[in-house]
């Protein structure tokens, strides 16, 4: 599929002055300068230095190193024939005699064998899924900054070409306001050009409420907000889908709780414990010597009947495990068909552009004429005032639809699992 490059604006097909105007304010707002492009980006022009600065506040970073120590500990354990430290016990028995028997004693349960081996790879796959998830959740942070760049983008291209036009609007009541003093026009145009004026002025105050709401949005995700918005490069598509974090992470899940269900089996079945002790006996007077018996202690230990809780928690991790396969399955399917429409969406984008653009200039050069008719006297005033409405509008939706374009591009790229 073969999109076209979105980094220039076309020039407005307008009357000189306000075709000039509104160039200027959507190509100061959407793109950035020749010069500036050469000039080192800084941290917030672009929208990878905007998800660095998100990602340095998630809070899976800052526990990202305490799981990883988890993990490792885990490993730990999981080497060795025993279940946790042996456990040293001493008991001293003493009565009216004095000291008397001493016994000091060792215990511990053992392994099952095959049982340290899967205890050490559900560690393994536990590290592996603490990575996973951290690349997961950096590309969700990641979709949420290229939303809130382009929200703010869009806001402000729209704020922009509704000022240019409050300005224009602005010279147009001045000099219906003259030209009524001097006689040359009828009050009636000055009260539409008024009203127009009062319609502009209130498209531009809702089109600032958007504006603060979309910079409050992304100065809480990523700091202050940008002044220029450079678009991101477009990735190829067509990328494997199991190497996307979501999915990757997807499937992390499902092999660690596979791995943690074998070694709940383990845990379920019944635990020998061995001990292993020393017993000395009181002293006793023999042919005039202290003498006292020594015995070593072997014992074993073996559970009468079956651990019920350690069953049922074998069968929640068997059940999880289960649970974590399935949704990988869906996962994968959700993101491919997500992939499909993210390039469907762009090519509708472009498209839209490109006709956004068309429209723009037929209407300025119709525009052009219908000044030319006026200044001649054949057309009117009204007739010229929804001309420059429907220009007006034309522009309000190009800019817009420079954006939503942009956006696409961006929305490309998640659904690809490329960060920016």
């Amino acid at each position: 599929m073969k999109h076209r490059c979105l980094g220039a604006a076309p020039m407005l097909g307008r009357s000189a002055s306000r075709g000039a105007a509104l160039t200027i304010a959507l190509a100061s707002i959407l793109l950035v300068p020749a010069a500036a492009a050469q000039a080192p980006t800084e941290p917030a022009s672009s929208v990878r230095a905007a998800t660095q600065s998100a990602l340095a506040r998630l809070p899976e970073t800052a526990a990202a190193e305490a799981a990883r120590d988890q993990a490792a500990a885990q490993r730990r354990a999981a080497r060795g024939p025993l279940i946790g430290p042996p456990v040293a016990s001493g008991d001293l028995e003493i009565g009216n005699d004095g000291l008397g028997e001493r016994e000091a004693s060792i215990e511990a349960q053992f392994r099952w064998p095959g049982e340290g081996r899967a205890a050490r790879f559900a560690a393994d796959r536990g590290g592996a899924l603490i990575e996973a998830a951290l690349d997961e959740a950096r590309l969700q942070i990641a979709g949420e900054v290229r939303s809130a760049w382009w929200a703010l983008a869009s806001a402000r291209a729209v704020v922009g070409v509704e000022r240019t036009q409050a300005d224009i609007a602005d010279q147009e009541v001045a000099a219906a306001t003259r030209l009524v003093q001097a006689g040359v026009q009828a009050r009636r145009d000055l009260l539409l050009a008024q009203a127009e004026r009062s319609a502009i002025q209130a498209r531009l105050s809702a089109g600032e409420a958007e504006l603060l709401a979309a910079e409050t949005a992304y100065s809480a995700l990523a700091g202050s907000p940008p002044d220029v918005f450079p678009p991101e490069a477009l990735a190829p598509g067509g990328l494997d889908l199991d190497q996307h974090p979501t999915v990757r992470a997807a499937l992390a899940r499902a092999v660690a709780a596979e791995a943690r269900a074998t070694v709940a089996r383990f845990v379920a079945r019944p635990r020998i414990e061995g001990r292993l002790g020393v017993r000395r006996e009181r002293p006793e007077r023999i042919d005039g010597r202290n003498q006292s018996e020594t015995a070593l202690l072997v014992g074993v230990g073996v559970p009468i009947g079956r651990d019920h809780g350690a069953l049922a928690e074998s069968a929640g991790a068997r059940s999880e495990a289960l649970r974590a396969s399935a949704e990988a399955g869906r996962v994968r399917a959700r993101l491919a068909a997500e992939r499909l429409a993210a390039e469907r969406r762009l090519d509708l984008a472009q498209r839209a552009l490109s006709e956004a653009e068309a429209r723009q200039a037929a209407l300025a050069e119709a525009l052009a004429l219908t000044e030319r008719g006026r200044r001649e006297g054949e057309i009117g005033y009204v007739e010229l005032l929804r001309a420059r409405q429907t220009v007006s509008q034309a522009a309000r939706d190009l800019a817009i639809a420079r954006v939503a374009a942009l956006a696409a591009v961006s929305n490309f790229n998640q659904a690809q699992g490329i960060m920016p």
